[in-house]
């Protein structure tokens, strides 16, 4: 059976930016042995503002799906290898941790959430649930993990074959460890806008 765990801000760890240039804070990181520092990580979910244009850190090896869930967006040019792109308000981008990758601010800082798999070993997709605007996505899990993220409103959840619901207040997850193929989550709060990351194994 899956294991579902409630994250709350008690579990936010503040880690420094690989480049230096600011603070991320990091929601979840599997496995569970691993860390940001020693870079021996699988899935990195964090959250982090952007106050100021500059580069991103590179992360050779990893996929990444960026959405901005504050602020008007950003601007990302990677180079030579791959066309840039303007990146608005719950758009989830996916990109190349490999290049080089630059931010200019549309209007202003952002707040974004950031998704980050090892390619080799996994594989990620963002859904957004905005009300009015952006349809509840489908509960249906792969076989890996599942996060739901709540960015503002009230939401109650939990899996289809389990009678347990957890309530997120904004700013926590849920947490869906060794999901099986099939799967499926219960998505309950008219005006929860919230991000559902797949984890594909």
């Amino acid at each position: 059976m899956p294991t579902l765990v409630h994250l709350t801000a008690a579990d936010v760890r503040r880690v420094p930016w690989k480049n230096g240039r600011g603070v991320t804070e990091e929601l979840l990181v599997l496995p569970d042995s691993a860390t940001f520092a020693r870079g021996d990580f699988d899935v990195r979910i964090s959250k982090a503002t952007v106050s100021e244009p500059g580069p991103f850190s590179s992360f050779p090896g990893f996929d990444r799906v960026l959405v901005v869930t504050a602020g008007a967006g950003l601007r990302l040019a990677h180079g030579a290898a791959a066309p840039g792109a303007t990146i608005g308000p719950f758009e989830p981008y996916a990109f190349s941790g490999d290049g080089s990758t630059a931010a200019t601010l549309v209007d202003g800082p952002v707040e974004d959430f950031n998704v980050f798999v090892r390619r080799s070993r996994r594989r990620a997709h963002v859904d957004v649930s905005l009300p009015g605007r952006c349809p509840r996505p489908s509960g249906r899990l792969c076989a890996g993990d599942a996060l739901v993220h709540l960015t503002a409103g009230t939401l109650e959840l939990g899996l289809d074959a389990d009678a347990r619901r957890w309530r997120l207040a904004p700013g926590e997850s849920l947490l869906v460890r060794d999901a099986r193929e099939g799967d499926a989550l219960v998505l309950e709060g008219v005006d929860a806008v919230l991000l559902l990351v797949r984890i594909a194994r």
